[in-house]
């Protein structure tokens, strides 16, 4: 029974990568945004897993640009939702559709750090790290907890409110195998 689970757990395990294990073997998951950002040098050419929300995306002449949020990543390398520390630029040669690459899409990659780009945010200057990607996975957006609409159902529960899920079984019932044959249906209340 124990190897059993630990064969299961062992399938379960390695199905939760969205990438091939020969992609993500030699990725360096040390190396955050921030790092690449204040020395650009002594990260070029690593390869690194990121993911986040696109923001945009258009087809250059050479090559699609996108523009990530950059958020954490869950256990199976999917984008959370959560706080961001910064935005970088997939730059990737040749066509890719824009149409995939929509705004609020989430996506992952894995690729090699070309080095930083200077763009604008506004009217601020700021350093996008650029990631030439080796593979990319889109993911549509999950809706948050409050987007969720659970059905209503009242609690009426008792012997006598029929709505009850366990009608006319429930722990009230004189049908039921839990009733008290000691005490009189229904029963008497103080």
């Amino acid at each position: 029974m124990k190897t059993i689970f630990l064969i299961f757990t062992a399938f379960i395990i390695a199905g939760c990568s969205v990438f091939p294990k020969s992609i993500t073997s030699d990725v360096n998951r040390e190396v955050t945004l921030e790092q690449v950002q204040t020395n650009p040098a002594n990260h070029t050419g690593q390869k690194v897993l990121w993911g986040g929300i696109v923001l945009t995306s258009e087809n250059l002449e050479k090559y699609t640009q996108i523009e990530v949020l950059e958020s954490e990543l869950s256990f199976d390398e999917r984008p959370y939702n959560g706080a961001s520390r910064g935005r970088f630029l997939i730059q990737s040669p040749g066509y890719l559709d824009t149409n995939i690459f929509t705004k609020n899409k989430r996506v992952s990659v894995v690729g090699t750090i070309k080095g930083i780009e200077t763009g604008k945010i506004g009217k601020m200057d700021y350093r996008y790290p650029v990631v030439e990607p080796l593979d990319i996975r889109v993911f549509e957006p999950t809706p948050d907890r409050g987007e969720y609409e659970y059905p209503y159902y009242p609690q009426m529960y008792g012997p006598y409110y029929p709505y009850s899920p366990f009608y006319p079984y429930g722990p009230y019932s004189p049908y039921g195998p839990y009733r008290n044959p000691y005490y009189p249906y229904p029963y008497p209340f103080p």
